[in-house]
């Protein structure tokens, strides 16, 4: 009954910080709402958008490629008289706001914006108004990062070992005063855990999105990244300095850090692409 008690409360934490990390993380979709004749409605705007330009033809002139990313708006409940327009510009920078193509759909609006390098990034503004143009009903700004697409196989295995890895460092926390034997080797399913998940896995995903396998220290400052590879030597050395000598708040401190890291909202400081440079840098 104990032990189920500690899986229990692990569980609980995990699935908190996860949660967290969905509606704080900078490339989640933004959650809107807004009231019209006494109607309450909600939508999501993207913040994350897969690029159909490749990084070698972002070496080049891509804007000529005429090459488009549909990004798709559903407002709920649907209304057949609103009316939206969505403007863009390319970020960071000095450049002007443009109107993006907005194509009526059943379901919701398509919108279809030109499409931006690897870790390029765009603000855009989404204005919904009356039927007759005359009221605004919802005007909002949101920066949006571009991606190239990652495989399943690649990116599925990668989230699952990164979640169980949270999961197993809870756990081990919980467990560190009650037995340490257990404890010191849940300390090592959680390396296992983390080392392929975001230190083997997490490259290539990386590689896969940005094109580049490793953006944290010494190369960059890819606060993704930095994480993983803090919260590995965390681990590790708290594992170490417990097998001759009994240090169970070592493993507790590391359980704690490991939360308060992944509690970071993902992808903060991550990948921006320089326009200017014509390159992908990091911590922006």
């Amino acid at each position: 009954m104990k032990n189920f008690l500690f899986w229990f409360a692990a569980i609980v934490i995990t699935l908190s910080a996860v949660v967290y990390q969905r509606v704080t993380g900078p490339t989640n979709p933004k959650r809107v709402s807004f009231d019209f004749d006494g109607t309450s409605y909600k939508s999501k705007l993207t913040r994350s958008l897969e690029t159909t330009i490749t990084l070698d033809e972002a070496k080049g002139d891509y804007l000529t490629l005429n090459k488009t990313s549909p990004m798709k708006i559903k407002v709920s409940p649907s209304n057949e008289n609103f009316k939206i327009d969505v403007m863009y510009r390319i970020y960071p920078g000095s450049d002007t706001l443009k109107a993006a193509e907005v194509v009526k759909e059943s379901d919701g609006y398509i919108i279809l914006f030109p499409s931006q390098p690897p870790a390029g990034k765009i603000e855009y503004k989404v204005s919904i108004n009356d039927s007759s143009n005359s009221k605004v009903l919802f005007d909002d700004t949101v920066r949006m990062r571009f991606k190239s697409p990652v495989p399943g196989y690649v990116l599925i295995p990668h989230i699952l070992l990164m979640f169980i890895g949270m999961l197993l460092s809870n756990y081990t926390g919980i467990i560190a005063f009650e037995n340490r034997e257990k404890a010191l080797r849940y300390a090592i399913y959680v390396m296992i855990a983390i080392g392929a998940g975001g230190l083997l896995l997490g490259p290539l995903v990386q590689k896969f999105a940005f094109g580049s396998f490793w953006t944290g220290w010494p190369f960059g400052e890819d606060l993704t990244d930095n994480k993983t590879l803090f919260i590995f030597i965390v681990w590790l050395t708290a594992w170490l300095l417990n097998r001759k000598k009994t240090r169970r708040i070592l493993l507790v401190l590391a359980a704690f850090l490991t939360l308060l890291v992944y509690s970071i909202p993902h992808s903060t400081g991550g990948s921006e692409y320089d326009h200017e440079r014509g390159e992908v840098v990091t911590g922006r």
